[in-house]
């Protein structure tokens, strides 16, 4: 099942411990813009591994429909194939904390 079809047919804030995350996030000051939330839930994803396999993928494409749905979408390119993946994995496996995975987020879409 694509990325996109599993995001839309799971509900994750039925799972405690992202609904503790939205929930922390709600009550943020100052809030999360929308980049940093996307950037955040989808290090969640990443992390947390709900989904039985694929998690990074879906994580980064979690991501990217965020941030296509709040108007704010990543911008591909070719170096993507290059420079997204290692990112990930390093967010996988603990190498950057979430808090860098949003810093790189951020860059990525205010300089696209």
């Amino acid at each position: 099942m694509p990325a996109e079809e599993l995001l839309h047919a799971t509900s994750l804030d039925s799972d405690p411990a992202f609904g503790t995350l939205l929930t922390g996030l709600e009550e943020a000051d100052p809030p999360p813009t929308i980049i940093e939330l996307a950037a955040i839930c989808g290090a969640w994803v990443v992390r947390n591994k709900p989904f039985p396999r694929d998690n990074s993928k879906i994580g980064y494409r979690f991501v990217c429909l965020l941030l296509d749905g709040a108007g704010e979408p990543w911008r591909t390119s070719q170096e993507d194939a290059f420079v997204v993946p290692p990112i990930i994995k390093a967010l996988e496996d603990g190498v950057i904390s979430e808090s860098e995975f949003v810093d790189w987020v951020r860059l990525r879409v205010a300089t696209a």
